[in-house]
């Protein structure tokens, strides 16, 4: 079976790269109507399930030329919300603006590649759905001579994605840098993951961190002109985001995503999008 991120080539290919994702931050994309389902979820809009999501982060979760959302994540929302007999609601947002989106309530849950750590899981219940970590994507050439995740980013210029993991992951390896007396990275941070890479290809900057998926997804689309180098850092659970006081919604996507696995659709999309590895119950114990 030809998988969706191979048949991603070509134009295409080049318009999500290097064009960026369709729509403006806040503005709503709408996909399938509203269901039957929903009472006692607490859901903004009866019957359908809104979903906060930075449709910058391909293969996960982006839009095509039209504005559509697509990606794995994006099947799994869907048929998350086909099991609750909901319809969806897609509302894209920067990436930093999705927790304070889902506490202002804008919508009822956030599907984005977002990382399951303990200061979200303050104010947000998960449900996890898939595996990550974080990557880098150079231009073809390395003119920096990086190597991976280590002393080699010393001294470099990095971009990365406001309000994301990677952005930490630079800051924490530019301090490491500078307690071993060597030179700090100079960071970028950007809301778009194409201005980033085209930051990389043009030399203004020589390093691009975010997803190892996403990385990697961007060097194979890239008509070679970036690679990936090293390996992901950092094994880390992506799930679904709502809010903690609404157990009833939390428990319910619970229930959806369990039922997706015990009936092979969580396995089929994962196929078709070729992320077995990221499969969840590969998680370490």
């Amino acid at each position: 079976m030809r998988t969706r991120i191979a048949a991603l080539t070509g134009a295409t290919a080049l318009v999500v790269l290097l064009a960026g994702c369709a729509g403006a931050s806040g503005e709503a994309t709408s996909s399938d109507g509203p269901g039957g389902g929903g009472a006692g979820l607490g859901l903004i809009s009866d019957g359908t399930l809104t979903v906060c999501a930075n449709l910058e982060s391909p293969p996960n979760v982006y839009a095509e030329a039209d504005g559509t959302p697509v990606g794995v994540e994006v099947d799994l929302a869907k048929d998350m919300a086909k099991q609750m007999d909901l319809g969806i609601k897609f509302t894209e947002l920067s990436f930093a603006g999705l927790i304070p989106a889902l506490q202002a309530k804008q919508c009822d849950v956030i599907i984005s590649s977002l990382y399951i750590k303990p200061e979200r899981e303050q104010v947000a219940s998960f449900v996890p759905y898939l595996l990550s970590g974080s990557g880098i994507a150079v231009e073809k050439d390395n003119p920096a001579g990086i190597t991976g995740y280590d002393d080699s980013l010393c001294g470099t210029k990095a971009i990365g994605i406001n309000g994301a993991t990677g952005a930490g992951l630079l800051d924490e390896q530019s301090q490491k840098c500078t307690s071993e007396g060597k030179q700090p990275l100079t960071i970028t941070l950007t809301d778009k993951a194409a201005d980033a890479l085209q930051q990389v290809i043009a030399g203004q900057q020589d390093l691009y961190l975010d997803t190892a998926e996403g990385a990697s997804f961007f060097s194979k689309q890239s008509n070679g002109q970036l690679i990936g180098v090293g390996d992901p850092v950092g094994e880390i659970q992506i799930g679904a985001a709502s809010l903690k006081q609404n157990s009833a919604l939390h428990e319910a996507l619970a229930a959806a995503f369990a039922a997706l696995q015990d009936d092979g659709t969580y396995k089929g999309i994962l196929d078709e999008w070729g992320f077995d590895a990221l499969d969840i119950a590969n998680a370490k114990s």
